[in-house]
């Protein structure tokens, strides 16, 4: 018999949490298969040096050069050698109440590039227990909070998928998302506060999107918002400095992708459910137990990506949730 789940206060999504644990980055497929060492394949080992297709090989390499190579990117320490107040600590700005420091964040992430922001506290449940290197995941006393933010993905680009134009799209996501994170958290370490910009790291993104009342979990797995439905990279900053929280407003993931199958339907590795209601079923041990949803198989997905050389975003181009979300539920 199933124990009776948690409904964490309006979020749209159900827990057993008497068998929900903190997911172990290492289980994630990529992980697992080790691809960090051998997923080369977006080049060819005997290139043609005139195959056409190579100039968009070399634009999908260069799109994560800041995701990948900027070490600033994705920490919590001061990353410039510059202050606001110099030999001067402790310095911290001190923000009317909660609400005008959140709005003074929202301002400044949508300068830096973000398409969407919202604000949570952080529950211990989604931080991952062990990163990939197998340190333990922990964040400091009264960084309890975090910005979550949603970087907005060239849907023309997307829209190409499996083709190397959505590649490059997914690249240039990536490197928004590194920028845009890293921007926000060095702006709270110069006020002060304790900042850690996170990417895909640190803890798991979707859920705290969802709490940081962004959109919803869908079908497909991804966060499913309503402007953009799921053409966006999510990053987030942990940080010590008091927030408003963000108000949930999203119907249930039931009501959003119960009738519709299209992204399993594009999805050529068949890694997507097409099953009427989602399901605390588990797959892979990619999946964690304890969440009920639209089960998705990542070693599927993640061994057609291989075979085809590139990864793929069908379920994001074939998916209809922004016109979805719009109309009433």
């Amino acid at each position: 018999m199933v124990p009776e789940p948690v409904d964490y206060a309006g979020r749209p999504y159900r827990i057993d949490a008497s068998v929900h644990r903190r997911f172990d980055r290492r289980m994630t497929a990529f992980s697992r298969r080790n691809v960090f060492n051998v997923f080369d394949c977006f080049v060819p080992s005997t290139p043609d040096q005139e195959d056409p297709s190579l100039p968009l090989l070399a634009e999908a390499r260069a799109s994560w050069i800041l995701h990948d190579c900027f070490d600033g990117a994705f920490t919590d320490r001061m990353v410039g050698d510059h202050r606001l107040v110099a030999g001067a600590p402790p310095f911290r700005y001190r923000f009317p109440a909660p609400a005008e420091a959140s709005e003074a964040l929202r301002s400044a992430a949508l300068r830096f590039g973000a398409s969407l922001v919202g604000f949570t506290r952080v529950r211990e449940r989604w931080l991952y227990s062990r990163e990939r290197d197998g340190s333990l995941v922990s964040l400091p006393p009264g960084a309890s909070w975090a910005v979550v933010m949603a970087v907005a993905m060239d849907g023309s680009g997307i829209s190409r998928s499996p083709g190397l134009e959505a590649a490059c799209a997914t690249g240039r996501g990536y490197s928004a998302m590194a920028l845009l994170s890293s921007s926000l958290a060095e702006y709270l370490r110069l006020l002060g506060y304790y900042a850690r910009s996170s990417g895909n790291d640190t803890a798991l993104s979707i859920p705290m999107a969802v709490d940081a009342g962004l959109g919803v979990q869908g079908r497909n797995g991804l966060l499913l918002t309503r402007r953009l439905g799921p053409c966006v990279r999510i990053c987030k900053v942990f940080t010590d400095l008091e927030l408003e929280p963000s108000t949930c407003s999203f119907p249930s993931p039931m009501e959003v992708c119960g009738d519709c199958t299209l992204c399993a339907e594009a999805c050529e590795p068949k890694a997507l459910s097409t099953a009427s209601s989602p399901t605390w079923e588990v797959l892979t041990s990619s999946n964690n137990p304890g969440v009920l949803r639209w089960q998705f198989d990542p070693e599927k997905c993640l061994d057609y990506w291989i075979g085809m050389g590139r990864d793929c975003s069908n379920c994001i181009s074939s998916c209809p949730a922004s016109e979805r979300l719009a109309a009433p539920h």
